[in-house]
């Protein structure tokens, strides 16, 4: 499958890492060349002078939650020493298993598969929001169906723009008599057209499509879509989504048989990944498998509606994931109290174990079933997520507000219960308050192995190397199992600072793919001389 590529300019790679400034750097001759491949490149910037010349350049901004910006590749090479980020904007290609026209199916059949026939779906309630090509408003499913919003202008054109409907109507199509029913008929249906610039899906029109649906409240956002490529920017804003409260769905990919290369944005942390089953509740022959598919759903000879009157028979996890998007907005609608990260680890709790005892990587956790996800008791809100670097908590950086610390120059003790998993949530990080003349201790009591860090102020990422690793990390405990860890930070300035706590899955939970790791993390203060004293 084709990638989409980015040039990464102010030292990332492959992450972004957030200077909050202007970041000087000069494009090399190659990242230059596979800018100007493109006619558009998109372009992170904090600097008010980048963003006053992209704007003098016809540049637009496409996200509310980032400052970023879609111009002419040309103008991002000029503004790329005021930049943060400049990359190409790419296609990204859709994840569909075409079936070569086969009729459609006289039954649908994963509707016993997922045990959707045994009870009945709510109304309209949690938006479900499909970023995807444009769908037919026209279509019998959907000409005059209630709670349908399209968020942008719809275009279809040729036999590529089909996608979008058909992923609709596996969600959505109503109980109308004519064709075929989604898994949540009534859902709150929301419609972003990721193709702005005509046939294929780009980077840009889907953090458009995110960020839109984002600035309409909390929902499910389905991305029937992905491709080779870690796309930091499309990283970005699916972090900002998980930390506004939605749940981002994803599909694993159709790449089996090329041996399952990682897919973007399924891959990434915090995406709910969906790999696809055949009516023999098998992994389908096609569908990618990785250590980040979450569960499965049927993928094979799924009755969808295409443009402009007709239906097919289509095959992929495209289809796979709608129906678990579909899913995730109904147990939503009807468990409404329900915290994005207790409906995250709720779908895959609740999924029925089909393969090997446990995970496995094409079906993850185990098959969708509707009547568990209904009726399983969730599991504690995992707080302050999405915070897995520097740049994900600190004020200023991918949230404006960043998280608040855990303790403060008033409150010098705090407890906290969260959990890590091997492919969602490795790592969690958290600010403290070390305060002067004194030492702070921090403590994890873990279920599985967890092992604790301690960086210094000027931390800038906890992937650090070289000398910023020497100069930043202060303290480690890696004690094998579930012993407890704990680090102290002696601070003998007058002054106290901000310090970076890193909670991360240690070798024994690394080695397999396990689910929640609970764990308890206390921080503590006291005066040096006590410290001194008690020894």
């Amino acid at each position: 499958m084709s990638a989409f590529g980015a040039t990464l300019i102010a030292g990332l790679a492959g992450a972004l890492v957030w200077s909050g400034t202007a970041a000087p750097a000069t494009l090399s001759s190659p990242e230059r060349e596979e800018l100007l491949a493109h006619p558009h490149a998109l372009v992170l910037a904090y600097d008010a002078r980048a963003a006053a010349e992209l704007r003098r350049a016809g540049g637009v901004r496409i996200a509310r939650s980032l400052p970023i910006w879609r111009v002419g590749s040309r103008s991002a090479v000029r503004v790329a020493p005021l930049a943060d980020v400049v990359q190409a904007d790419r296609f990204i290609p859709t994840t569909t298993h075409f079936s070569s026209g086969d009729p459609l199916v006289p039954s649908q059949w994963w509707i016993n598969s997922i045990g959707a026939g045994t009870v009945e779906p709510p109304g309209p309630g949690k938006p479900v929001t499909v970023v995807d090509t444009g769908v037919d408003l026209n279509h019998p499913e959907f000409a005059g169906r209630p709670s349908t919003t399209a968020l942008n202008g719809q275009s279809i054109v040729g036999q590529a723009e089909d996608h979008g409907t058909a992923v609709a109507s596996t969600i959505a199509a109503p109980p109308n008599g004519q064709g075929l029913v989604g898994v949540y008929p009534q859902a709150a249906l929301q419609i972003w057209d990721a193709t702005p610039t005509g046939p294929g899906i780009s980077v840009s029109g889907v953090v458009a499509g995110i960020d839109t649906a984002l600035r309409r409240g909390t929902g499910v956002i389905n991305l029937s879509l992905g491709s080779n490529f870690r796309d930091p920017l499309l990283e970005a804003i699916v972090n900002v989504a998980f930390g506004s409260g939605s749940l981002i769905v994803a599909a694993s990919g159709n790449d089996r048989s090329h041996r399952s290369p990682l897919e973007f944005p399924a891959s990434f942390p915090h995406v709910l990944t969906v790999g696809a089953i055949d009516q023999n509740g098998r992994p389908a022959s096609f569908s990618s498998g990785s250590p980040y598919v979450d569960l499965a759903a049927p993928g094979q000879a799924i009755p969808v509606a295409v443009p402009p009157s007709g239906y097919s028979s289509d095959s992929g996890t495209s289809f796979a994931t709608p129906l678990t998007a579909g899913a995730a907005a109904w147990v939503w609608t009807a468990r409404p109290t329900l915290e994005v990260t207790q409906l995250f680890d709720l779908m895959r709790s609740s999924s029925q174990d089909i393969e090997t005892p446990g995970f496995d990587p094409y079906t993850g956790f185990g098959r969708l079933d509707i009547p568990r996800a209904l009726t399983t008791a969730p599991l504690p809100t995992d707080p302050n997520e999405p915070n897995d670097d520097v740049d994900h908590i600190k004020p200023k950086r991918l949230f404006r507000q960043g998280d608040p610390p855990l303790n403060s120059a008033r409150r010098l003790r705090a407890t906290l219960r969260a959990r890590l998993d091997f492919g969602e949530d490795q790592r969690d990080v958290y600010r403290v308050w070390v305060a002067g003349r004194r030492v702070t201790a921090i403590t994890i009591s873990p279920t599985a192995d967890i092992d604790l860090a301690v960086w210094g102020p000027q931390t800038v990422t906890v992937f650090e190397g070289g000398g910023p690793r020497r100069r930043d990390l202060k303290a480690m405990s890696e004690k094998p199992g579930t012993r407890r860890e704990i680090v102290r930070v002696r601070n003998t300035a007058r002054r106290g600072a901000y310090y970076y706590v890193e909670a991360y899955l240690g070798a024994a939970s690394s080695l397999r793919r396990v689910g929640a790791v609970s764990y308890k993390l206390t921080v503590s203060t006291a005066p040096i001389r006590a410290v001194r004293a008690r020894r």
